[in-house]
């Protein structure tokens, strides 16, 4: 058939230009990228809650980790949250599990980093951590807690117990190593019950419980019944009580406050010195360092000064010693 008419050839080569530019177009343009649903998951993490947990991670097929809670909320598997969690870490050394519990964790599995807020309680076989916040980096061993920071502990060898406060800590449970900072105060009690108490407060404390001894730096202040002890730092060495070693030792600017019985009369008795070396089984101390004492208006002085505990009686180390006795100036 002749197509005579020019307004149908000009509508025809308009259509058959228009075909063949968009053909061209498709083989010279690189097709978009189809996002599937399995792509969108690899971008955007599942987010998954779950009801009622028990979870539990393992390590080499052995459970490391197991922790039950109330709620658990997780994005992708590197990340989870959970309501008031409870639960086990279990170290590689046999009998070394850590227990736990608070009102909100979160677990980060690459750091191997669990974060507990509101009433954390971390206990193992020999002590317990207290705290608003607390960070256990299991990988490293470590303990950092912030916020009414509390520890009750036993000594191994002695089997004394601690009571500790402060505003915060960090602790290496396994090692038995802890270290307390911030207007700290305690209580250590004996095991025989008659041996008293004695109270504590520095500015830190650290604390090794496999040598038994605590070290205390900063406004030290040490209490027993019938005396309180002033110093700069101290170190107390548990185990030493009941054996004629020394139990304590306090440096700079020592000052010992104690009320004695003199004749029936209760007095004051003041001792200054720059060191203090005391001895538990004998209840002594011993003074060194410009020595001296005042008991009522007198004063002694001399190279080394030992005065016991409960006792009126003082003695001065007069081999290498300047004795002074003389009457205070009113």
């Amino acid at each position: 058939m002749r197509i005579t008419d020019l307004r149908s050839i000009i509508i025809i080569l308009f259509y058959a230009t228009a075909n063949v530019a968009i053909i061209t177009f498709s083989f010279t343009t690189d097709a978009p990228e189809i996002i599937s649903p399995q792509s969108t998951s690899a971008v955007v993490p599942e987010y998954t809650v779950i009801e009622n947990l028990d979870y539990f991670h393992l390590k080499n097929g052995i459970p490391q980790l197991s922790l039950a809670a109330h709620r658990m909320s997780s994005v992708g598997e590197e990340m989870a949250e959970f309501e008031n969690p409870k639960g086990v870490y279990n170290h590689s050394e046999k009998n070394k599990a850590i227990r736990y519990q608070a009102e909100h964790g979160v677990y980060r599995k690459e750091n191997e980093l669990l974060v507990l807020k509101g009433d954390v309680k971390i206990s193992s076989l020999e002590s317990q951590y207290f705290a608003q916040r607390l960070d256990y980096f299991f990988k490293r061993d470590l303990l950092h807690g912030v916020g009414g920071v509390k520890y009750m502990g036993e000594d191994p060898k002695t089997k004394d117990t601690f009571n500790i406060e402060a505003v915060s800590m960090r602790a290496r449970p396994q090692k038995k190593l802890a270290t307390f900072t911030g207007n700290v105060r305690g209580v250590m009690n004996r095991k025989k019950k008659y041996e008293g108490n004695m109270k504590f407060s520095s500015r830190e404390l650290s604390l090794d419980s496999d040598k038994s001894l605590a070290h205390l730096e900063g406004s030290v202040v040490l209490t027993r019944p019938s005396y309180l002890i002033t110093a700069g730092k101290a170190d107390i060495f548990f185990e030493n009580y009941n054996k004629s070693l020394k139990y304590f030792v306090l440096n700079d600017d020592v000052k010992v406050t104690e009320t004695v019985n003199t004749a029936g009369k209760i007095t004051q008795r003041k001792s200054y010195a720059e060191r203090l070396e005391g001895f538990g089984r004998e209840q002594k101390m011993i003074l060194s360092g410009a020595p001296r004492v005042e008991q009522g208006a007198d004063v002694i002085k001399g190279y080394r000064i030992t005065i016991r505990e409960n006792a009126d009686l003082i003695e001065v180390d007069d081999a290498m010693s300047d004795v002074q006795v003389k009457r205070k100036k009113n």
